[in-house]
């Protein structure tokens, strides 16, 4: 089973390109994962992602954004792997957040993280590092509710798990990564205009949607509820195929509410006064978030699917706990 047998790709993420630097940015992930004793091939294909997001940025910021990449599937296999042990989520949480305000790494996935912040705050602006600092510690911070919804209890809404998953799926966090590695970085009354606001939630919505449904296929194996098709069928009682339905659909009613969206940004760029130069920066605002949406959607009809076939997610905690990586 390929992407397209399960999902229709939007014409536009049919065409998108990849950025020119992949492959070069990829030999030095590959580089970077084995230095820290990391590399898997799970993390080699997810780090591939970024020249699908990132299609304009120059090599040295698209090896970050590799890099960042691999670093999301590590540490969203290692807490996948802890499962119920929140406790010891809530401890690597707290550790990596401390990173963000100064306080040395305590463990190898620190130390991981550490190399990323370090490199991603120099020569970056205060204003973006906060913002960058707020975004990853909303990623870090809602790994243990993601561990939680294997709880029965819980009995999360699509409303609830679209907002979680706004910072568990990382998706506004990598629109701010994309203000870096595309040298635009907004200022805050730019970043926080209402409509380029809204854009970055409606492309993280989308993308949970178009993400969910590859991964259904993967979690029906391992008896893991927690994505979209599962809620939707618990909620409405409908079948898997009504349920990807319902996935597509609410991806096409988001997609027209995006142009929409992008028509209103201009028009606020008008009334808010933006000089030319905040009107380009507005344009480039959203032109990131359209490379995320298409690049993603792209990338995941050929690779979604193929991510369980790699070796198992279970390989990085061995890795991470074993006694060379002490």
């Amino acid at each position: 089973m390929n992407g397209e047998q399960i999902l229709t790709v939007h014409e536009a993420a049919r065409s998108w390109q990849p950025n020119r630097n992949a492959a070069e940015a990829l030999a030095h992930t590959v580089e970077w994962l084995t230095r820290f004793q990391v590399y898997t091939p799970r993390t080699e294909r997810y780090a591939t992602l970024s020249a699908w997001v990132y299609p304009l940025a120059p090599l040295p910021e698209l090896e970050l954004a590799y890099d960042i990449s691999s670093f999301f599937r590590i540490y969203d296999d290692f807490t996948d792997d802890l499962a119920a042990d929140i406790s010891r989520i809530n401890i690597i949480s707290a550790e990596l957040t401390g990173i963000l305000y100064g306080r040395p790494p305590k463990s190898h996935m620190g130390t991981i993280f550490n190399d990323l912040w370090t490199r991603q705050i120099i020569s970056s602006p205060d204003q973006w590092v906060a913002r960058a600092s707020e975004h990853w510690e909303w990623y870090f911070n809602t790994q243990a509710m993601y561990a939680a919804m294997r709880d029965q209890r819980l009995d999360t809404t699509v409303e609830e798990y679209l907002e979680l998953r706004l910072g568990n799926g990382a998706v506004p966090l990598c629109l701010v990564l994309g203000e870096k590695v595309n040298y635009t970085y907004l200022p805050p009354r730019i970043h926080h205009c209402t409509q380029l606001r809204l854009l970055r939630k409606l492309a993280s919505d989308i993308i949970v949607y178009c993400n969910d449904v590859y991964s259904s296929v993967r979690d029906a194996q391992r008896d893991d509820p927690r994505n979209m098709i599962t809620i939707i069928q618990d909620q409405d009682g409908c079948d898997w195929q009504e349920a990807r339905a319902r996935c597509e659909q609410e991806m096409r009613a988001l997609d027209r509410s995006m142009h929409t969206t992008k028509q209103r940004l201009d028009t606020a760029c008008d009334v808010l006064g933006f000089t030319d130069a905040e009107r380009a920066q507005a344009r480039m605002g959203a032109r990131i978030v359209d490379d995320w949406n298409w690049g993603y959607q792209a990338w995941a009809a050929a690779n979604e699917l193929l991510m369980d076939t790699d070796p198992p997610r279970e390989e990085i905690s061995r890795m991470l706990t074993s006694p060379q990586a002490a």
